[in-house]
């Protein structure tokens, strides 16, 4: 029997509750109005409806079994993941790579670990990269490559390299692209991770087909090697969230109490499991810890300038608890290098993500130093900086970044039938079928207890539909820039709004003008900011009515 494609899909609809799509690649009208009838009647998936502009949004039922799931149950989780580790006479730890290579080489280099042909030299020493290798820079492979290279050679010579999940490797698990570099190379030559045998199975071979039929042709190498069970995904799998070496604790974005009561081995385990997936742990579920705004892939709460008393408090908790004496971290970009938050108590957080990708913001190349004696150092390009000169009292107050440059900052990711797949479908080389997508900067954060939230809020939606209307793309851009954000400040000062930051007004910007031109002219426009908020005219009140005598009236 010759199954088509609405054929298949019709009988999806009705078994995997798992799946979401659009109607678009179906020709037929009534094939159309079948499927998204047949699924909202189920209340199984979601269904976009081009033509009635119709969601089907209902909650699954009980859990049913796919076409391609066996009737066994959940298997037990009995893979390795080594998570605890004896004190090390030496450790290395380095931050986010982001797909950036020769940062990561120079990294390397600086600390004294490979020379330039990539041969280990550091001994006994461990390597600990804290997660995000991937996205962003244009050298993922090479980067992934190069560390699992090393962590043979360091092996044989009696050391070690651990690489941890950061929350970019996961976000790619859940096939959200998103962050991927728009060059092509970035979807090609996953191949290298999947070592293994062709099964040749036809159930095995649809499943592939249909986790990747809502995305572009040229995308869908990519979405085999990351999907659960794909050969980047068991490669992910080798590399836990949380290990601990003697007396440091390692992690992406931070451990909160939670998470050490859970148990670190049996988050690794379950995670792993969730990363390897069919035939050994088929269909095996998500770890709900790990999806989260307080995950220990997304937590963010150590990594601010000044961590809040509550946060202060948890991190000693969760070292006690572990008999540890620092936590060292990445996932934030520090503006000033690795820095480190000292507790009243004298425990540490070390922060080690210095954006040092060109993907990033081409930041310092530094790394961590901890030595058995306790002595930690921060090893730089021009030499080697004692930990007391990158603590607070030696540095002054650091910056939040987050709040300075719009899209450093990774968002929570939406659901992944909303991934951001507009940019990509438009490029040349793009062929096969695309979704319906929501606008980059709609991106909603989801936990799983909670339901989606617009990361800009109404009032700035409001001012959004304003400025669009009042905005003259004929002006020149600065000129026009400078327009859009006196009103946009003049506007929030009115209003006595704190929560407007440079990101949110960078947000706002890229919905009036388009994300090229805020990109561009970045530097520019937070001058601008600057310049505006700094107005010699100490009264906001009468800035506030030059302004509006100027322009007029702004949004209420």
């Amino acid at each position: 029997m010759k199954l088509n494609l609405f054929s298949i899909l019709a009988v999806l609809c009705c078994f995997d509750k798992s799946l979401a799509f659009t109607g678009s690649f179906v020709q037929s009208p009534l094939q159309r109005v079948v499927l998204h009838k047949s699924a909202c009647k189920l209340q199984h998936i979601r269904v976009y409806s081009q033509r009635a502009n119709v969601v089907c949004n209902a909650q699954p039922l009980k859990r049913i079994k796919s076409l391609f799931r066996s009737e066994k149950k959940q298997p037990e989780v009995d893979i390795v993941v080594p998570t605890f580790f004896p004190q090390a006479e030496r450790i290395i730890a380095i931050g986010d790579v982001h797909g950036d290579v020769d940062a990561l080489h120079e990294c390397l280099k600086v600390a004294n670990l490979v020379d330039d042909g990539w041969n280990w030299i550091g001994g006994a020493a461990h390597l600990v990269q804290v997660g995000d290798i991937l996205d962003r820079g244009m050298e993922e492979r090479r980067c992934l490559q190069s560390l699992l290279d090393l962590k043979q050679k360091a092996a044989d010579a009696g050391g070690a390299v651990h690489v941890l999940l950061g929350n970019h490797e996961v976000m790619n698990v859940d096939l959200d692209f998103r962050y991927v570099s728009p060059r092509e190379n970035a979807w090609f030559g996953w191949e290298f991770l999947d070592r293994r045998p062709k099964s040749g199975s036809m159930l095995v071979n649809i499943a592939d087909e249909i986790s990747a039929i809502r995305f572009p042709a040229y995308m869908r190498e990519r979405v085999y090697a990351f999907r659960p069970g794909g050969g980047a995904a068991r490669c992910l799998s080798k590399m836990p969230i949380a290990i601990q070496i003697g007396d440091s604790v390692f992690v992406h974005g931070g451990l909160r109490l939670q998470h050490v009561e859970y148990g670190l081995e049996k988050l690794n385990q379950e995670t792993a499991a969730w990363l390897y997936g069919s035939p050994r742990y088929t269909n095996f579920p998500k770890p709900r810890m790990i999806d989260d705004i307080n995950s220990p892939i997304w937590s963010r709460i150590y990594s601010v300038p000044s961590p809040k008393r509550d946060a202060e408090l948890e991190l000693e908790q969760v070292l006690e608890k572990l008999n540890a004496k620092r936590m060292v971290v990445g996932h934030t970009p520090q503006l000033r290098g690795i820095n480190a938050f000292v507790t009243q108590n004298g425990y540490e957080v070390w922060r080690t993500d210095t954006g040092m990708s060109q993907g990033m913001m081409s930041g310092p190349i530094e790394c961590l130093e901890i030595l058995e004696d306790g002595r930690v150092h921060v090893l730089t390009q021009a030499g080697i900086v004692p930990a007391a000169m990158r603590m607070p009292e030696a540095e002054g107050e650091f910056i939040n970044v987050c709040d300075v440059d719009s899209g450093i900052c990774t968002p929570m990711p939406e659901e992944v039938m909303k991934i951001q797949l507009k940019e990509a479908a438009a490029a040349d080389f793009s062929e096969g079928l695309v979704v319906d997508v929501v606008n980059a900067q709609e991106i909603v954060a989801i936990g799983p207890d909670e339901a989606p939230r617009n990361l800009l809020e109404k009032k700035d939606k409001a001012e959004i539909e304003v400025l669009r209307t009042l905005d003259d793309s004929s002006m020149p851009t600065e000129q026009r820039l400078t327009f859009l954000l006196e009103r946009l400040i003049a506007d929030a000062i009115r209003r006595e709004d704190e929560t407007l930051t440079k990101k949110t007004v960078k947000d706002v910007l890229k919905k009036v003008v388009g994300t090229q031109i805020v990109d561009d002219y970045a530097e520019f426009i937070g001058k601008e900011v600057d310049r505006i908020i700094s107005d010699d005219d100490p009264e906001y009140g009468k800035y506030v009515n030059r302004i509006l005598e100027k322009y007029g009236t702004l949004v209420k």
